[in-house]
Parts: structure tokens; C-alpha cells; sequence
């Protein structure tokens, strides 16, 4: 009884073990790595005002101006929570970007 109490606490122990952990020690993914092109540009820090009046500054990353353009406009849809907008700015991520995450709304 107790080895498999002992048993079952190592798959517990092991299931809370993040998979950002598994990153750390075994890198990242070949296709996740992204090798750094001439077009792209440094990231920096994008404020911008809600029609609320909040205001609120978030990082952009490295990337082409277009891609940070969408970036933007994404943080700016989200961060002031215009739900209008919300698939509009998801598409601009995918088609500006690349990202596939996001290419779900888009027709």
C-alpha cells in the first residue's frame, strides 16, 4: 500500500510541473525559433488612451512594421475591451503577423 501511495504522490509531484519547465531544460521547439530578418525592427514600450480615459502602456515586440502595427492596434482593441473589434484585430495578428492562433475568425 504504501509504494503505491509512494506512486501515485511521484505522478501527482510530476503533473504540477509546468511545461514552461520542460522549455528551461530542453529548449525550445526547432519551428517555434525564429531567426532574426534585416526588416525587423526593436520592440519598444505603446501607450495609448481608452475612450474611457485609460490610459496604459504595453510592450510591443521585435518585429516588421507591420506586424508591430497589428500589435498595436490588438493591444489597444483588447486593453479597452471594444469586443466590436475584437475579431478584426485577431485577423490583423494573422494575416500581419503570421500567427495561426489567431486565423480562426478570419473569413
Amino acid at each position: 500500500m504504501k509504494k503505491v501511495f509512494f506512486l501515485l504522490s511521484i505522478i501527482f509531484a510530476v503533473s504540477l510541473v509546468n511545461v514552461s519547465c520542460f522549455e528551461d531544460l530542453f529548449g525550445r521547439d526547432d519551428e517555434e525559433v525564429s531567426a532574426p530578418t534585416s526588416s525587423q525592427l526593436p520592440g519598444y514600450d505603446f501607450s495609448f488612451t481608452c475612450p474611457g480615459g485609460t490610459k496604459s502602456t504595453v510592450p510591443i515586440p521585435a518585429g516588421t512594421a507591420k506586424c508591430q502595427k497589428a500589435y498595436e492596434y490588438f493591444a489597444k482593441v483588447y486593453g479597452c475591451n471594444e469586443a466590436d473589434y475584437f475579431n478584426a484585430a485577431n485577423c490583423k495578428m494573422c494575416n500581419d503577423c503570421g500567427i495561426a492562433n489567431y486565423c480562426t475568425v478570419c473569413k
